[in-house]
């Protein structure tokens, strides 16, 4: 199985890899975009790649804790396409619905080439379709969502449990802890410490992962 992660631009710093790299083994690095397309969106060039095997592709804004090699080794099959769910509900509107998380994919890349061409073959427009859907914010967004439209046309989206996937933001409040934990699926999210079912968070780091220990442990 490979992994791959994703970092363009000088928004991080080599901290980033050493943190992924002690964590997963033998990440592969896309550090350049695509002509014509955007930042996150070049994660989707994975789906055009000749390969036999599951592959997984992340963020690069994630920690792992506890034993979270069983989520990075999670079983899919041929014409599966697994991510981790947004459990915690923030599309911009009320009356479109979305599960998946950019953060976490897991996939066959060919069955996942109609995608990728889908993409190129209108790249400005489908990086541009759901901002001015007023579905997420710009100026670079969305593809989470393509990539949730497009896995339904021909693809068995499944997810991670509820439970092992989170978010959390730069200095939570009392207030943002209070709705993160009445919104997760399970007893509790945070109560002085993550609850222990917590395998990824997708975090907003801006940059800094000082505060992000460099070990091995848990390394396939």
């Amino acid at each position: 199985m490979k992994i791959f992660a994703l970092r363009i631009g000088d928004k991080f710093g080599q901290e980033v890899e050493d943190y992924i790299n002690s964590k997963l083994p033998n990440v592969n690095w896309i550090r350049d975009e695509l002509d014509g397309v955007r930042l996150q969106w070049n994660k989707m060039r994975v789906m055009n790649m000749n390969i036999d095997e599951p592959v997984v592709v992340i963020d690069i804004d994630l920690e792992f804790i506890n034993d979270y090699m069983e989520a990075i080794n999670y079983p899919i099959e041929r014409g599966d396409f697994l991510s981790a769910k947004s459990w915690w509900r923030d599309s911009l509107r009320d009356d479109v619905s979305y599960s998946v998380n950019g953060g976490f994919f897991k996939y066959y890349p060919k069955d996942c080439k109609y995608i990728f061409e889908k993409f190129m073959k209108d790249k400005a427009y489908w990086q541009r379709y759901y901002i001015e859907s007023n579905i997420t914010v710009g100026p670079v967004n969305g593809e989470q969502y393509f990539v949730e439209d497009s896995v339904k046309e021909r693809l068995n989206l499944k997810f991670l449990p509820d439970t092992w996937f989170t978010k959390s933001v730069n200095k939570p409040t009392n207030d943002w802890w209070a709705r993160m934990n009445d919104l997760y699926p399970g007893e509790w999210l945070y109560l002085d410490q993550y609850n222990p079912d917590i395998k990824i968070i997708h975090k907003m780091f801006s940059g800094n992962y000082s505060s992000l220990p460099v070990s091995s442990s848990n390394k396939a």
